[in-house]
């Protein structure tokens, strides 16, 4: 049975002849239900801390669950994050390196051609050269004939003179 301290201060006892002194107990009573009822409010008092401080702990509880819950998506998005721009990164390299081959093939292909226009532009040279030498041997040939018939040429008097004489 809860005793409660009007409980204790209402109770009553049967008197007998070599009794307590009635004014005593009472006294002691009223003491007693005092004490319980400071008693009462104490328990009441740290029944309404501990209920505040349950919910303190539940919160801080879904708080460090949400917390850990949270750190633990952020540290998948972030090794998603390290994954995906590793796989980006590979991918520009790849590209990167294609492109690198496909200019050098390219650059190889120029180059030969340069070379084989470098080739063509030689042979010309020196079929050129050829022309040129040929030509100044004919001119220097024509120049020899016409310097051996200037020797041999006569004035025009001297050729009237001997178509006249015929």
């Amino acid at each position: 049975m809860n005793l409660t301290p009007l409980d204790i201060q209402k109770q009553t006892f049967s008197k007998s002849l070599k009794g307590y002194n009635p004014d005593e107990v009472r006294a002691y009573l009223h003491l007693i239900a005092e004490e319980i009822e400071r008693l009462v409010r104490d328990v009441d008092r740290l029944a309404r801390e501990n209920a505040m401080l349950r919910e303190d702990l539940d919160d801080h509880s879904q708080r460090e669950r949400i917390l850990k819950d949270t750190l633990l998506s952020a540290q998948k998005v972030s090794e998603d994050v390290r994954a995906t721009a590793r796989k980006e990164a590979e991918l520009i390299v790849k590209d990167a390196e294609l492109l690198s081959e496909r200019l050098i093939s390219q650059a190889m292909t120029r180059v030969a051609d340069l070379e084989r226009a470098i080739q063509d532009l030689k042979v010309q040279r020196k079929s050129t050269r050829s022309k040129v030498q040929l030509t100044l041997d004919t001119v220097q040939q024509l120049l020899m004939l016409d310097a051996e018939e200037e020797a041999t040429e006569q004035p025009i008097t001297a050729m009237f003179r001997a178509n006249k004489s015929s």
